[in-house]
């Protein structure tokens, strides 16, 4: 593949990664000036003192989520104004979606990411991930970083400033939805939900390519981010220790739901993609 046809995969990578960094000095900036006992923490990790308690459990929890509100929306703008590689005009046209085989495309994104959650539960999430993530399901900023913000954000980088200018500059679909997929899954930065995030970027890259816009893709995530936010808040602490086997009567009954619900969700994906024409506004 010619380099310029990859290069909006690696220079979104990299304003993604330039907006984690503005934003972890943000929140550290911000979270010295409104909390001592965070201030108190980091001046004693400088310092080389031991700690009873994590700096990053001191940090008010609507901050961390507003923060990471913020470098979303600053990776975004970052895409649009400095690259060019988003294309805010294009990417709502809900008039253009034909819904009746785009409903096939919903299904099998909820299959997928249904199989893909039994197929990834064992596979251990960063403990500092996994209770940071919990304590913003318990906040409404939290829940707004999770469920609304975070996916558009990341639809937008990883469909739109990826896969679109990709296919813009000529790559082949599958290439161009396989690296979006596959950045989409780096930047999670843990095996667990890297994992998780590959095939359900498959699955969001097709939809992408085929109805032309990120719309239906960011419902989609929206929903999937919003039940598992809600997962957590319902649940709390258990939402770790109780598994699909425990739910589904077993292992065995749960691979073979698994196993289901994957090959039915690549039929209905398969099926949404011979019967959606391909959009030709990218």
């Amino acid at each position: 593949m010619k380099l310029h046809r990859l290069s909006p995969a690696l220079l979104t990578i990299l304003v993604f990664l330039l907006a984690q960094g503005l934003g972890t000095l943000l929140l550290f900036g911000i979270g010295m000036m409104v909390s001592p006992e965070f201030n108190a923490g980091i001046r004693a990790s400088v310092s080389g003192m031991t700690q009873d308690t994590p700096s990053f459990d001191l940090i008010p929890i609507a901050l961390f989520s507003i923060c990471i509100i913020l470098t979303d929306i600053i990776a975004v703008l970052l895409c649009h104004f400095l690259l060019h590689n988003i294309h805010f005009l294009t990417q709502s046209d809900i008039a253009s979606i034909r819904w009746k085989p785009a409903t096939l495309a919903v299904a099998g994104g909820i299959l997928a990411a249904f199989s893909t959650s039994i197929l990834t539960e064992d596979v251990p999430m960063p403990d500092v991930m996994q209770q940071m993530t919990l304590a913003m399901s318990h906040s409404i900023w939290g829940l707004l970083a999770i469920a609304i913000i975070g996916p558009i954000a990341e639809e937008l980088l990883f469909r739109e400033a990826i896969e679109g200018e990709m296919l813009r500059r000529g790559a082949n679909p599958w290439t161009a939805i396989l690296v979006s997929a596959i950045a989409f899954g780096i930047v999670h930065l843990n095996f667990a939900q890297g994992l998780y995030a590959l095939p359900i970027g498959i699955i969001f890259g097709i939809i992408y390519y085929k109805t032309g816009n990120i719309l239906l893709s960011s419902l989609l995530h929206i929903a999937n981010n919003s039940l598992v936010a809600l997962q957590m808040y319902f649940m709390g602490e258990d939402f770790a220790d109780i598994s699909y086997a425990d739910l589904l009567g077993g292992d065995a009954a749960a691979n073979v739901i698994m196993a289901l619900c994957a090959m039915l969700s690549i039929l209905l994906t398969a099926l949404f993609w011979n019967r959606y024409p391909s959009d030709t506004k990218q």
